[in-house]
């Protein structure tokens, strides 16, 4: 959901996808936030800029949770 940090946990997915997501540097470990979750897009925030996705990839991104410190 929106506002949710996320860490990178696995990719489901050929070699080419992932070579997309790793461009993208959506990679393994890696944390993002969860800027926009609409129904065929999700924002999501890394490295101080937004990646898009659409919802078919964005499924075969494994995550977890992150732990709010503080």
């Amino acid at each position: 959901s929106a506002g949710q940090r996320v860490k990178i946990t696995g990719h489901k997915g050929g070699r080419m996808l992932r070579a997309r997501l790793l461009a993208l540097g959506l990679n393994l470990g890696r944390e993002i936030e969860v800027i926009q979750n609409n129904r065929g897009l999700i924002i999501v925030g890394i490295n101080g800029g937004r990646v898009a996705l659409g919802r078919g990839i964005s499924q075969k991104i494994l995550t977890e949770p992150v732990e709010k410190q503080g």
